[in-house]
């Protein structure tokens, strides 16, 4: 099965950032929108997981969760990867990087044994948009710089997610979830 690990948002913020999204889709790009419902922070994609290990999966999200402390994250600023002049993935980034990078790094070390490969790579951010083309990604990055983002919301769990592919976009599956 397809699975991620993830912080899961706020429905108010979920709400927020759907009112963003709408701003942006007046740029009117070629781009797959994330759906509202969809919008999640992830610490660490698996990719195709195996039963049998998911067990061993939720002792190392508990173990990890266990060793990090609720806090508070901001929303900041947008951003495109891999850089503005080649946009594949329009995003918002949040403050707290260094703390959810630890959070993600732990999983990543400990996930590794169960054959996860490593990724020293992370970067706090929550996907609005994978971008088709250059269409009209001008008017995307002159409306970054131009709206502000100004949310926080608590984070206080970690979450083991199941993605099932459908023709009408990924439906994201709760699995396992444990406080911070």
């Amino acid at each position: 099965m397809r699975s991620f690990i993830a912080i899961t948002l706020p429905q108010n913020i979920k709400d927020y950032l759907d009112d963003i999204q709408k701003q942006f889709k007046k740029c009117e790009v070629s781009a797959k929108w994330v759906n509202t419902q969809n919008i999640h922070l992830t610490l660490k994609f698996l990719g195709e997981v195996k039963e049998e290990k998911i067990s061993s999966i939720e002792n190392i999200v508990k173990e990890t969760a266990a060793g990090s402390s609720a806090l508070k994250v901001k929303l900041t600023n947008f951003g495109f990867f891999p850089s503005e002049r080649n946009p594949r993935v329009f995003f918002i980034s949040t403050d707290k990087e260094e703390t959810l990078q630890k959070i993600a790094y732990g999983l990543e070390e400990k996930l590794e044994p169960l054959g996860f490969r490593r990724e020293y790579r992370f970067k706090s951010h929550i996907t609005l948009a994978r971008l088709k083309s250059k269409k009209n990604t001008g008017c995307l990055v002159a409306k970054s710089k131009k709206i502000k983002a100004d949310k926080s919301f608590p984070v206080d769990s970690i979450t083991l997610y199941k993605s099932i592919l459908t023709p009408r976009g990924p439906v994201y599956e709760k699995m396992f979830s444990t406080k911070l």
